[in-house]
Formats: C-alpha cells, structure tokens, sequence
C-alpha cells in the first residue's frame, strides 16, 4: 500500500469494531494526551488572583482543608 487511496480503501473494508480501534489508534498517536497539571499554580482572572489546584488533587471540603492545616509543616 503506497496511496492514500489505498490505506483508506483498505481501512473502510475492516469491520466496523477494528475500523473503530484503528482510527482510536490513530487519533492517540496524532493527538497525545497533555500533561495534566499536576502542581497547584497562581492565575490571575481580572482583579482576582487565585490558587488553582492540580486537576487529580481531592475535592476543597472542610474535612480536607482541616486535614491539611494539621499536617501542615
């Protein structure tokens, strides 16, 4: 297979669950995953600056903020 025409003619006569898997395939080597934010960081939104947690950090409740303050250093 040397053509555009040919790769896709050759995807289209795969079954439909193996069409799916390639093209997830693709898409995944085409469109690597960002890094996700694994650090809190200071933005600036207008007048207000605020602190923005890592997106795998755990929900701001008040049990997790008063567990924080007691095993601050």
């Amino acid at each position: 297979m040397s053509t555009f025409a040919e790769i896709q003619a050759a995807a289209e006569a795969l079954p439909l669950n193996q069409q799916e898997e390639l093209y997830r395939l693709l898409r995944a080597r085409l469109y690597p995953a960002t890094p996700q934010l694994r650090k809190a960081r200071v933005v600036r939104r207008g007048n207000d600056t605020l602190l923005e947690a890592a997106s795998d950090a755990p929900p701001m409740t008040a049990e997790n903020v008063k567990q924080m303050v007691e095993d601050w250093p």
